[in-house]
């Protein structure tokens, strides 16, 4: 089988500078499914980081489209208007250069703050509801002038609401890698809303570590439960970090490249399962058999430790209550 197609490409901004996204592509021996999957950066990396990567590579082995954006901007609202921009100008369903069906949204840390808030003001600009607000937050400066500047330029630079023609269910999932639940240092200030504000219709895959301390466990257990996107699901994976690693020696290092093979694994899964729900729209909704266990409104959670069992790692699943 052919590999995927790597290209990098300019998505161009009105009035800001262009955007730069990695497009990966499926294989021309493989059939296209129709749908794609968009990934954001953290908040300190970038389109090249080898989660993204990886995920990106496996998904369209499997015949789903994968860009991966580049925003070094750690503002929220600046990221919406990003990430809405080049999912238009890639996968518009009739605008795009790759028109899809559908398109997933993503990414790491910050990049699942930006998904979650363009899927629901997507969902409340089709319905005509007040979009979920956004934050607004300049960077820190020295001085009353600077600060004045740099709440302007921040204000300028951000857009707030998804401003476009995408139909209602454009983005039928999302798949969020290690959601910051909340700062390192402070879990009382939850930005829990996001994940309240996901539609119902909205299906959800949470991937984060044990030992993420931007998502502590017994927080995100009780989020988790009052969410109502459907069907949703968690995988904590033990010992993990907020980047999804087990520390900086080598053999950490082969454990961390082995979650993201895995990870690249559940996503993929996770589309397919998705996209089977949804129905081929091109032969009016076609009836398509359920994978077995899987039923709408499933809420999922789990735990999955890796292990190492002659030289190669392997992942046990067990789940939770």
């Amino acid at each position: 089988m052919a590999e995927p197609t790597e290209i990098e490409i300019s998505v161009p901004s009105p009035g800001k500078s262009a955007i730069p996204v990695l497009l990966t592509s499926p294989p021309k021996d493989v059939k296209h499914s129709g749908f794609a999957l968009l990934l954001g950066p953290g908040a300190g990396g970038d389109e090249k980081t080898a989660l993204l990567t990886a995920v990106a590579n496996e998904v369209a082995r499997q015949g789903h489209f994968c860009a991966r954006y580049r925003a070094k901007v750690p503002n929220l609202g600046f990221r919406v208007s990003v990430c809405t921009r080049v999912m238009e100008h890639l996968f518009h369903p009739t605008k795009g250069i790759h028109p899809q069906k559908g398109c997933f949204l993503g990414g790491h840390s910050m990049g699942t703050r930006v998904a979650g808030t363009v899927a629901a003001q997507l969902a409340s600009s089709s319905t005509g509801s007040e979009p979920p607000a956004v934050e607004i937050k300049a960077p820190a400066t020295k001085g009353k002038k600077a600060a004045a500047a740099a709440a302007k330029k921040a204000a300028a630079s951000t857009t707030a609401s998804v401003d476009s023609d995408f139909p209602a269910d454009f983005v039928p999932g999302l798949v969020l890698f290690s959601y910051p639940l909340h700062t390192a240092d402070n879990t009382k200030a939850l930005r829990d809303q996001i994940l309240l504000d996901i539609p119902p219709t909205t299906a959800t895959l949470f991937i984060s570590g044990l030992k993420d301390n931007m998502c502590q466990p017994s927080i995100f257990a009780k989020v988790f439960k009052e969410m109502n996107s459907t069907p949703r699901e968690v995988v904590q994976v033990t010992d993990a970090d907020h980047g999804l690693g087990f520390g900086s020696s080598k053999p950490a290092q082969a454990k961390k490249e082995a979650l993201a093979e895995a990870i690249s694994e559940w996503t993929v899964a996770f589309l397919d399962e998705a996209i089977a729900h949804i129905g081929d729209v091109s032969s009016k909704k076609k009836t398509v058999a359920k994978k077995a266990g899987a039923s709408a409104g499933e809420v999922t959670k789990k735990k999955a430790e890796l292990k190492k069992e002659a030289d190669e790692w392997t992942v046990a699943f067990s789940t939770v209550a």
